[in-house]
């Protein structure tokens, strides 16, 4: 975060301008997490008395009562409250730009965040780590596994770089291209009897509770799901939903259920759970920001 930026407020009632830092609504929002003077104080690393001074400073620039203090405890006030509301996800923000801001300015010798599902975790994700190793030894890479609803919102958020998606996005932000396509399987625990995809039928899997990743209409990979429910006339019941495919094997080992994955996923070597592949295919793209300036990023893209 920037210290000691000042931030420019206009008073239209009194058509002054009021200057407050951000160190001192940092400051507001470390106090009102911990709503202890000492602790906070102990957390940003300077003394008790000079946090006072800086909440005091803030509320006579404001004109508002932060917090109610006694000998007892400290407490938000309503306007303090809805201060802290307000504040504290703009000041995320402006932390995630900043970041942003340095990792453009330092190029090669920067850092990339990339999303991605749990799927590619075992070929194709190491395989790419292995290329920017080699030609870029320097550049540090964050791997964030999210939901996937949240890998573009993440990149709108100028928190991730790159996103891999089982679904295609493609808008006036956010560019998009096919990486390539991948098998699904039908997986079970390794005493059902299903053993090949013959096998695979209505009556087998009657009764059988599924474990699926959060499917959303109208998006590729649930769209590609229901052909394959429809094909084998299945109408799964659906017990489980997680988004993290090695919650879902562990699910299946413990004889929670039965899934449909990504056959990828049997590189893991989970043990207790067999894959039998289907005559379907799930698309794999790759999504990043338009006009990107982040010298990492537009290398990196270079070596998918």
């Amino acid at each position: 975060m920037l210290k000691n930026a000042k931030l420019m407020h206009i008073d239209a009632k009194n058509a002054l301008i009021q200057d407050m830092t951000t160190q001192q609504i940092e400051y507001f929002l470390q106090l009102s997490d911990e709503l202890h003077y000492w602790r906070t104080s102990y957390k940003v690393n300077i003394t008790q008395s000079v946090l006072s001074r800086q909440i005091k400073a803030l509320e006579d620039e404001l004109q508002i009562a932060l917090f109610k203090r006694s000998n007892r405890k400290v407490e938000l006030t309503p306007a303090g409250r809805f201060l802290q509301q307000q504040w504290k996800p703009l000041m995320e923000k402006m932390s995630a730009v900043i970041q942003y801001g340095r990792k453009i300015h330092q190029g090669e010798g920067g850092s990339v965040v990339i999303n991605h599902p749990g799927s590619i975790s075992y070929d194709l994700l190491p395989d790419l780590l292995s290329r920017i190793l080699a030609i870029y030894p320097d550049i540090k890479v964050e791997l964030v596994q999210s939901k996937h609803t949240h890998g573009i919102e993440l990149l709108k958020a100028f928190e991730a770089d790159l996103c891999y998606s089982r679904n295609q996005y493609n808008d006036d932000f956010v560019a998009s291209k096919l990486i390539g396509e991948d098998s699904l399987a039908l997986v079970v625990p390794v005493a059902n009897p299903i053993l090949t995809e013959s096998d695979i039928t209505a009556e087998a899997l009657q009764g059988e509770p599924f474990i699926l990743s959060t499917l959303t209409d109208g998006e590729t990979y649930q769209l590609k799901m229901e052909q394959m429910f429809s094909r084998y006339g299945i109408e799964p019941d659906i017990r489980f939903e997680s988004d993290f495919g090695s919650m879902i094997l562990s699910l299946i080992e413990k004889g929670f259920g039965v899934s449909v994955m990504p056959v990828s996923y049997s590189l893991a070597n989970h043990p207790g759970v067999r894959f039998i592949k289907l005559p379907f295919e799930v698309p794999l793209y790759l999504h990043w920001r338009k006009d990107e300036d982040n010298a990492v990023v537009s290398n990196i893209l270079q070596l998918t």
